[in-house]
């Protein structure tokens, strides 16, 4: 044959096998289609048609759907298309036979197209008929029961095994039933099914409660149910039907009711020990732990062991660093075990005490393998026992020690002004001098007055140790108080001493224990009169709508700075040689403190000393 005849040939021989070839230009996004193609799509003479154009054509397409760039490299070498053609929609097989590129970087690809009644309709409803008839006896014949419900929850289907479960005789007795009005359906699991969720739960079926939901020859008697419940859908992602999978497993639930009896046993022995268990493979960070686990070192439970195992981001640092060794000597063989209490960090932004327990039960790297076993257990209130414990050692040995301090002390106290009273009245008898006798008297008045105000000191303290000290809160004018206690202290003044007062110019009344509030006042006058030789001493006040502040200001020696706080203390003096028990300050802060108020002393070596109380009071302005 000469070309001329193959053409002519070539071409009836593809019409008659309903075939035709195209041409693919990717410069003009066109396809140029033989007399046969162009027929079919009703083209022009000159057989072009946009790859736009022949997109808008395709029905169906059993390949991924075509765009304008189908037969760049990425096209796939043979697809069917069902097609809008001038015979109706038809399917076109279509194949990719090679791909030229001229001179110029024009790019053009060729390919034939083949006409079918169907892509493999024959074969393909065979096939589908044979894979139906396969999966009609899986379902028939499957050893589980197997319940399908539409999606309104009404039964539409259920295969044999179903049947001879709940000893029924045909199907036909239970289809139309909803699901969602069974009274053996746990309601926990209804809700689940209309929330589209699925579920896998075991309970056991009483045949005697079935009522009238429906007939069966089986009235009494239980069975055990696995039960698994899924939702199917559509293409779409539309719910469409319920499908439940019933296994009669009442060995194996038995057997698996135990071991949940038991689990829950550990944990709720576990919850009241506040003692966890926990089990990891180091190298691939599976394993499992109890809740009281998660809780004692301070991590949500369900956090992935590999996030928690050698990280423990709440344990403090010092004891992070201890952990995040052993488990470095533990993955390279050194070490099995380690035992440690560690101090974990909690929401509040305190620290609580967990004993950690870590064992390497298991070391085959070669296998992947390093199991590790952990049990912790809170030991918080162990540590607050044995802290009281230790509180109340070192509180006895400080008040052995307190005790002798204070018999010593009041020892030497009292015997002071004993002695001189004593002196003082031996002479006062002997003496016909008047100036001699004035001054034994003066003394004498003097030495009784600081030893009813050491004994008066102790029954206070008494009082306050056996929480007898009662308040007596009633109105007072502030000032008044105050005036009445700068006048006592006036005549025992030192000599180059200025008694001052700095008050507020309205006057206020104050609702608190006038005695109290006197007796902390005398306390701070007195102190800074005996520690003051120059300068003043100011007693001063300020008001607030819901406290007053009472101050006593000097300028006497100090007091250095690391006795501030002692001074409060019991028979703390800043110097042992000025006479005093060391009570005085300690009394008030005790007062103070049973008035809910607060004390305090600023300081400064050689310049002076402020002693001030703030106390919370109702208070209201005297009218001019």
């Amino acid at each position: 044959m000469n070309k001329q005849k193959d053409s002519i040939f070539f071409s009836k021989l593809m019409n008659a096998a309903n075939m035709g070839w195209w041409k693919a230009d990717l410069t003009t996004s066109n396809y140029e289609c033989s007399e046969y193609v162009s027929e079919l799509l009703g083209l022009d003479d000159s057989g072009i048609i946009s790859f736009e154009d022949f997109n808008k054509r395709i029905l169906k397409e059993e390949q991924r759907p075509t765009t304008v760039h189908s037969f760049s490299e990425r096209q796939t070498s043979e697809v069917v298309y069902l097609l809008d053609t001038v015979k109706g929609a038809v399917w076109v097989r279509s194949k990719v036979c090679f791909q030229e590129t001229d001179k110029e970087g024009h790019t053009n690809v060729y390919g034939i197209a083949e006409l079918q009644e169907a892509p493999n309709m024959t074969s393909a409803y065979q096939a589908l008929q044979h894979s139906e008839r396969i999966l009609h006896n899986i379902y028939k014949h499957l050893p589980v029961g197997i319940e399908l419900y539409n999606k309104d929850g009404i039964l539409i289907d259920l295969n044999d095994k179903e049947l001879e479960m709940f000893h029924l005789d045909k199907k036909e007795d239970l289809l139309g039933l909803n699901i969602f009005k069974n009274p053996m359906f746990p309601e926990e699991m209804k809700e689940r099914l209309r929330r589209n969720e699925d579920a896998d739960f075991t309970f056991r079926y009483d045949f005697s409660k079935i009522g009238s939901y429906y007939k069966n020859s089986k009235k009494e008697g239980t069975i055990d149910l696995v039960t698994k419940v899924t939702t199917l859908y559509d293409d779409e992602g539309n719910p469409i039907n319920y499908l439940l999978i019933n296994a009669d497993k009442t060995e194996t639930t038995i057997a698996y009711n135990k071991i949940q009896e038991f689990e829950e046993f550990f944990e709720l022995v576990g919850d009241y020990a506040k003692v966890g268990y926990a089990h990891l493979n180091l190298l691939t960070g599976e394993g499992y732990a109890q809740k009281s686990w998660y809780r004692n070192i301070g991590e949500a439970d369900g956090t992935p062991l590999s996030d928690i195992f050698g990280i423990y981001r709440h344990l403090h640092p010092d004891d992070r660093n201890c952990m995040a060794q052993f488990f470095e000597d533990a993955r390279n063989g050194l070490t099995a075990k380690l035992s440690k209490e560690v101090r974990v960090l909690r929401d509040n932004g305190e620290y609580t005490w967990t004993h950690v327990n870590l064992l390497v039960r298991k070391y085959t790297p070669q296998d992947k393998i390093i199991e590790l076993i952990s049990i912790n257990y809170d030991i918080t209130e162990l540590k607050k026992t044995e802290e009281m414990l230790v509180k109340a050692r070192d509180k006895a040995e400080a008040s052995d020690r307190l005790k002798s301090a204070f018999l010593a002390n009041m020892s030497h106290e009292i015997r002071t002004p004993l002695n001189a009273i004593v002196g003082f009245s031996a002479l006062l008898a002997t003496t016909e001098n008047m100036a001699e006798k004035e001054l034994c008297n003066s003394l004498i008045s003097h030495n009784n007055e600081l030893l009813l105000n050491l004994i008066n000191d102790v029954l206070d303290l008494s009082k306050l140790e056996s929480g007898h000290l009662e308040l007596h809160p009633n109105w007072f004018n502030l000032a008044e108080l105050l005036d009445e206690s700068v006048a006592e202290y006036t005549r025992q003044l030192p000599a180059g001493v200025e008694l001052q007062t700095h008050y507020p110019e309205q006057g206020f009344l104050v609702e608190l224990d006038r005695l109290r509030i006197k007796q902390i006042l005398n306390n701070f006058l007195s102190n800074a009169l005996k520690n003051t030789t120059s300068g003043y001493v100011e007693v001063f006040y300020e008001i607030d709508s819901s406290y007053v502040r009472i101050g006593v200001r000097d300028t006497g020696r100090g007091i250095p700075q690391n006795m501030l706080e002692k001074i409060f203390e019991r028979f703390e003096k800043v110097d042992s040689f000025t006479q005093g028990a060391g009570l005085g300050l300690s009394i008030c802060k005790s007062i103070v403190d049973k008035m809910n108020g607060r004390i305090w002393a600023d300081s400064q070596l050689g310049i002076g000393t402020t002693f001030m109380v703030e106390l919370p009071c109702l208070v209201t302005p005297i009218d001019a």
